[in-house]
């Protein structure tokens, strides 16, 4: 199946790689770049590709509400952002903003490729280095929850479990440890993020990212 792509990227050296490497495609079929990321159709104007692959220079709140309207304005179409992230905040306001993959302006053409097959087929693409930036984000985040609350890393296990609806007993056969123990990990827990009940501590470990819905 050919992919129609169209492209919304500043013109520099790196968006005439990436022009060059797709015209190479027999799977790609461009069908007339842009000059500028905010260079969108006008909404009485039919969509001409299934694929937009947009560059942005900056991922400031300007250059994503673009990316917003044109989310709006066109939702069915699959939306590539090309960018250079560095926080993973960047990443999810990208993401939130209507952009179906990510592709960091430091990645292989190849990544380029693979994004927007992903995109046109509605599944979401990150790059690999935007994979890790991520996981990175996740895991410091869950360190300054735990930092911040004090929970050691049994205690944090003993919430989850919790969380998830296990007894005391349950636990300590999951975890290999005594039910006493959990019943020390829980009066603990109780007392350092001053919450009591079985529902508020579910809470609490869902808005720190301990366990998902």
């Amino acid at each position: 199946m050919v992919i129609r792509v169209s492209l919304s990227i500043p013109h520099n050296l790196l968006a005439q790689g990436i022009e060059s490497y797709l015209q190479r495609q027999t799977s790609i079929e461009l069908v007339g770049p842009t000059e500028g990321a905010t260079d969108l159709p006008e909404p009485d104007k039919p969509l001409r590709s299934e694929v937009l692959l947009i560059g942005l220079d900056s991922l400031q709140p300007t250059p994503l509400q673009s990316l917003r309207d044109r989310h709006a304005q066109y939702p069915a179409q699959p939306l590539v952002v090309l960018a250079d992230f560095h926080q993973p905040a960047e990443l999810l306001s990208t993401l939130d903003a209507g952009a179906m993959a990510c592709v960091s302006t430091t990645s292989q053409l190849d990544d380029v490729l693979q994004a927007i097959r992903c995109a046109s087929q509605g599944h979401h693409y990150l790059c690999q280095q935007l994979a890790t930036l991520m996981l990175q984000g996740a895991r410091s985040q869950r360190l300054e929850s735990r930092e911040r609350h004090g929970l050691g890393h049994r205690e944090e296990e003993v919430l989850r479990l919790i969380a998830d609806g296990y007894s005391s007993k349950e636990i300590a056969r999951q975890l290999d440890i005594a039910p006493s123990t959990v019943d020390v990990h829980r009066r603990n827990i109780m007392r350092k993020i001053g919450l009591h009940k079985v529902a508020d501590l579910t809470r609490f470990a869902i808005r720190h990212q301990m366990i998902s819905l």
